[in-house]
């Protein structure tokens, strides 16, 4: 087994780079950690927003680094998304479909069983079955369990705080049930017409509605949220990053993929009984995989993350690309968080790792991103929204690939695909964020600090790394408790 060790030492490396003396030195790069006296300050201190390090800059409400333009903005249908067979079999025919979906990463794979073949030895294979058998047995559903007594059962007054005041306590019950970063924003006009799913791609049978009701409601044919002031709650499920760097076709990244639908379908039940226990409705996901709106734009929305050069998945700046995204819909009044700009926006139009690496080459090479809807097989593109300015991968081929036999390389060539505890990390972040002049050298980097896709036997050694609980650190959102 190969080990790496490091004889830079932080001061050399941003030496370097040439920026010693230019502001991004040890004292620049890392956060100072706020100081409390008493109990007081400890209520009142801004921890609504989510503690970033100097250089992840806030933006305006809906203004994140990419472009968009609400007034051509189409909302988002999930019954023609890359993943549902009637689109794939739209673009590629029903034949060609069937054969490609004749063996997936579902079924038992026994010759590589019989030949231990890295990433899908019997072990492996065990490991990525059992990691999805608890989603499929914790029931989850759009109006949650209704099992806790509340205030209006009980008698007791509801619970009535600020929105800061609301927000904080969120975020401190979704991070002990096993959430990562948490970002808060009230729903407006336009999300409601231009970000909501109209159907869920998992539940292609029941339109989100609104409806002039108090309390939203599951019908036969729809999903029912009540026309009045409504607030989303957006959270990360990291996953481990050491799994997904035994990508490609491998059953360790599959559980990876699939652990953060195995933690949300225990953590949605018990957050929702959470805010119907305080006197107030959380509207979640009827399946793991079917949330009121894209996770991936309300994460960006609320400042937990930045869209990337792939457009099916975004990068944030505290966890890289390997996390999964949720988001909840609630009557609880909280504190907006706004988009942000750590830079990785901008380091994905000169950085084209992912494309290179993509087994299918999916993802796009241009220099710019565009306005303009690619045509897919000759046919005019169906599964993106329109009014964004960014690159389009076609994510049918990838979909079709992963359900094969698993995939998430892009994901783990990714340049932000690090490792947080080794200090330099912070300089390296920080000078993506600030400055393009050492893109190419950073772009290099990963292989140097023993990150990149494992090959051969080397996926196996995850098998023996001693590694946090979970498979990520969950120390790198904590602020208080001497973590």
């Amino acid at each position: 087994m190969p080990n790496f060790h490091s004889i830079v030492s932080r001061r050399d490396f941003v030496k370097a780079l040439g920026l010693a003396g230019a502001g991004i030195g040890t004292a620049a790069a890392t956060a100072t950690a706020p100081m409390f006296h008493d109990l007081d300050e400890v209520i009142a201190s801004p921890s609504a927003a989510n503690e970033r390090p100097w250089w992840v800059k806030d933006r305006g409400l809906y203004q994140p680094p990419l472009e968009v333009d609400w007034d051509i903005m189409t909302p988002p249908d999930g019954r023609v998304s890359g993943q549902q067979t009637e689109t794939q079999i739209h673009y590629l025919g029903s034949e060609e479909v069937k054969r490609r979906l004749s063996s997936n990463i579902m079924s038992p794979n026994v010759e590589a069983a019989i030949n231990n073949t890295p990433g899908k030895t019997l072990r492996d294979q065990a490991l990525g079955f059992s990691s999805i058998v608890p989603m499929m047995i914790h029931g989850i559903s759009f109006m949650g369990p209704g099992l806790i007594p509340t205030p209006a059962t009980t008698g007791a007054p509801k619970w009535e705080g600020t929105p800061e005041e609301n927000s904080r306590m969120v975020r401190s019950v979704l991070t002990f049930l096993g959430a990562g970063m948490v970002g808060f924003g009230e729903i407006s006009s336009q999300e409601r017409e231009k970000i909501f799913y109209t159907y869920h791609k998992q539940v292609p049978n029941k339109r989100q509605v609104f409806e002039d009701v108090d309390v939203g409601y599951e019908g036969t044919d729809k999903y029912v949220f009540p026309d009045r002031k409504l607030y989303k709650i957006s959270m990360s499920l990291p996953m481990s990053r050491e799994m997904y760097r035994t990508s490609d076709r491998s059953s360790l990244q599959f559980a990876a993929n699939v652990s953060r639908y195995r933690h949300f379908s225990m953590l949605q039940p018990a957050f929702q009984e959470f805010i119907r226990g305080i006197g107030y409705h959380c509207y979640g996901y009827p399946v793991p995989q079917a949330g009121p709106m894209p996770a991936a734009v309300s994460a960006i929305l609320t400042g937990l993350a930045e869209s990337s050069r792939n457009s099916g998945y975004c990068i944030s700046p505290d966890y890289g690309p390997v996390s999964g995204f949720f988001t909840f819909i609630t009557d609880l009044p909280v504190e907006p968080t706004t988009p942000i700009d750590a830079g990785i926006w901008r380091f994905c139009q000169t950085c084209n790792k992912c494309a290179q690496n993509c087994p299918t080459q999916v993802i796009p090479y241009d220099k710019e991103p565009s306005w303009e809807l690619p045509t897919l097989y000759g046919k005019p593109d169906i599964i993106h929204p329109s009014g964004k300015r960014m690159f389009y991968a076609n994510h049918i081929e990838c979909w079709m690939y992963c359900f094969e036999g698993g995939c998430g390389t892009c994901m783990a060539t990714c340049t932000f695909n690090v490792n947080g505890a080794a200090m330099v990390h912070d300089v390296v972040k920080a000078t993506l964020a600030t400055t393009p002049m050492f893109n190419e050298f950073l772009w290099k980097a990963d292989k140097t600090f023993g990150y990149g896709v494992k090959s051969g036997e080397e996926k196996e050694d995850w098998w023996d790394l001693s590694l946090p609980s979970m498979g990520w650190d969950t120390t790198s959102f904590s602020k208080h408790g001497g973590y």
